[in-house]
């Protein structure tokens, strides 16, 4: 009998060989971006137009171009992937004073790889840089660190906590040899989780602090991005510390598979409250990575590691990643259209308008993942 954590998917799962072709994709994917950008950050290409809107600064996204020339050179193993990763982990620099917790997604994705995997001078510089200025903006009456007024934050951003940068956190703190580092990741994660977190396991994106508390608006776990960002979060802190962060994990983790079933040719929608709207399947590369996590900590790991699996295979089996033999019958990919786009990520482009576009952290998410089942990486070195 099937275990009644796992639904049935008509296609079957990835073997290694597609997923090492789908790898490759990818990372042929990054030269024609590459070439697109020049010395810019890539932020999104809208759908599979390969028409990318560039910043010199990278916002938020930057750090992400930076991790995939990491994990690409530790696929392909080059000097010369390696040297273009670090070059672009150097022109991140100029984030290290932003007023913004989004400094732990740009330098645990795009510098700190550097260090970890191959020693890089100038990576462990920078994300040791980073880690002390963003320390620095710890609150000691919220106990944590807010989300900051720059990148978008506004003025209210001194008040605000988002769950989308509790993994990178946590992770960039606790790779510093100073335990202070350590004991203010601990005390961002568990005020994190006492303001976002409901029984049922969905968690709130945001919470604002306010006469001493926090207060939450709106019904939990209702975007998909915000739960998958929790579950992974929420993971790094079961690695990081046990229990009772692997008991939350979990229960996030059920929520969203109660919540958001498997279905053939279906995606999380962007937001539960609008089911008709727009998918985010790379909500459901996070979500993967996060079921990864846990399976490499939970007894019943491989449950949640074929979970993962299918995540995966749905989505490079899917019209949101092009080139993959099976999709080939695709309009999209009869017209010319680049191999190895992912292009299922959901981003407000204006204020008022969302689309799916193709995007670094989308890519990296999705290679990553692919890197974990196919054991190049592990589970939580993203």
């Amino acid at each position: 009998m099937m275990s009644p954590l796992l639904s049935p998917l008509p296609s079957p799962l990835l073997t290694h060989e597609e997923m090492m072709s789908a790898i490759s994709l990818m990372t042929h994917r990054m030269d024609a971006i590459d070439s697109s950008c020049a010395d810019a950050f890539p932020l999104y290409s809208p759908e599979s137009t390969d028409r990318w809107v560039t910043s010199s600064g990278g916002s938020w996204i930057g750090g992400f171009w930076s991790g995939c020339w990491w994990l690409r050179s530790r696929v392909t193993g080059s000097a010369l992937d390696q040297r273009k990763a670090s070059d672009i982990c150097q022109r991140l620099s100029q984030k290290i004073n932003s007023d913004s917790i989004n400094r732990s997604l740009i330098f645990w994705y795009g510098a700190a790889p550097g260090d970890l995997w191959f020693g890089d001078a100038n990576a462990r510089e920078l994300a040791e840089e980073s880690i002390a200025a963003i320390a620095a903006s710890y609150d000691p009456e919220m106990n944590c660190i807010p989300l900051g007024t720059g990148m978008g934050g506004g003025k209210e951003g001194n008040q605000l906590v988002t769950i989308d940068t509790l993994a990178p956190l946590i992770q960039l703190l606790n790779g510093s040899e100073h335990g202070i580092y350590h004991q203010i990741s601990r005390c961002h994660a568990d005020t994190i989780i006492a303001a976002c977190h409901t029984d049922s396991g969905a968690y709130h994106a945001t919470a604002y602090f306010e006469q001493g508390g926090f207060r939450t608006a709106g019904r939990a776990g209702i975007w998909s991005r915000g739960q998958a960002w929790a579950m992974l979060g929420l993971s790094r802190a079961a690695a990081q510390w046990g229990e009772p962060y692997l008991a939350y994990a979990r229960s996030a983790c059920e929520y969203w598979r109660r919540s958001r079933p498997s279905r053939a040719n279906s995606f999380p929608p962007n937001r539960l409250d609008d089911p008709s709207g727009p998918s985010d399947p790379s909500s459901s590369a996070i979500a993967a990575l996060a079921f990864l996590s846990l399976a490499d900590l939970a007894p019943d790991g491989t449950q949640w590691c074929i979970y993962a699996h299918q995540q995966v295979t749905a989505i490079v089996r899917s019209q949101y990643f092009t080139g993959f033999p099976e999709n080939s019958d695709d309009k999209k990919n009869r017209d010319g259209t680049a191999s190895g786009i992912f292009w299922g990520c959901h981003y407000k482009t204006s204020h008022d308008k969302d689309e799916l576009v193709e995007s670094a952290w989308g890519s990296l998410f999705l290679m990553a993942a692919l890197c974990v089942l196919i054991g190049a990486i592990k589970p939580n070195d993203f």
